[in-house]
């Protein structure tokens, strides 16, 4: 008696998924990895532009940081709002802190301006000024007149940013014109996180190589934006840990005639 084959093959056809499936499977990898699967078929295009989708991506708390946008922020779909953070970064609390997403993993992106720094003698117009430059996020910058003690500290609330992220912190500035003073003595960073401190470096704003640098001093480089950064330190944003983020610039050990350090702000986005 001849026997015949009953077993079949199936083959599937991943398109004929509901959207909803598709957009939930892209959804469990990346912004960039979304990007790219949209070549693969009409199915994954029109998935990958769904609101489901990068619903997803952008961070759960985003919503409060529109609502303390300085401008409304519009927008017609959620895609165009996540590379809207991408590309042009938003003005919260009044100004005074920028905030975006880093466009390859959605982390959250923030730089916190002049005005909310702490620096030493700040308020003091016969050391600094507060300026407005047209390339800058925020409406003024500080210009340093005169000091000889340089210090310079910010603080950012752990919980807003991106947990189990690891970031990195930059000094955001320009040097004016007759600048001097700021090339030697080498400046000191500190990173701290709820009180601990967690990097320490030795760092110049003077692109400059001088006789006292050694390879493990930190130099500054141009950003696409035409100003200048320097990386003042790194830490890992963990999972549930409460504290403030302190971040500081110091050069107070020697007595030196400092002028024309232009800051706008110290930022701090992930790690790369």
């Amino acid at each position: 008696m001849e026997m015949k084959n009953t077993d079949a093959t199936i083959v599937g056809d991943i398109n004929q998924l509901p959207e909803e499936c598709i957009s939930h499977a892209i959804s469990l990898t990346t912004p960039r990895d979304a990007c790219a699967s949209s070549a693969v078929s009409s199915a994954f295009r029109s998935a990958v532009d769904s609101d489901s989708t990068w619903q997803s991506f952008l961070p759960s708390d985003y919503a409060s940081f529109l609502s303390q946008a300085v401008d409304p922020v519009e927008y017609d779909s959620k895609k165009e709002l996540y590379f809207r953070l991408c590309d042009h970064p938003i003005l919260i609390y009044g100004g005074l802190m920028s905030f975006g997403l880093e466009k390859s993993s959605g982390a959250k992106c923030f730089m916190i301006s002049a005005r909310a720094l702490s620096i030493a003698w700040g308020d003091d117009l016969r050391y600094w000024r507060w300026i407005a430059i047209a390339d800058s996020r925020f409406s003024e910058c500080a210009r340093l007149n005169w000091v000889c003690w340089l210090d310079i500290n910010g603080k950012i609330d752990n919980r807003i940013l991106t947990p189990n992220t690891e970031y990195a912190a930059y000094l955001v500035f320009k040097l004016a014109d007759g600048m001097r003073g700021v090339s030697c003595p080498l400046q000191t960073t500190i990173i701290t996180l709820a009180g601990d401190i967690v990097s320490e470096h030795s760092v110049s704003i003077w692109d400059r190589p001088t006789e006292e640098m050694t390879d493990d001093v930190r130099l500054p480089r141009e950003r696409l934006d035409g100003w200048s950064e320097v990386k003042l330190g790194e830490f890992d944003s963990g999972v549930g840990i409460y504290g403030e983020v302190g971040m500081s610039f110091m050069e107070t050990n020697n007595y030196y005639s400092k002028r024309g350090l232009i800051v706008q702000g110290i930022e701090v986005r992930p790690k790369h």
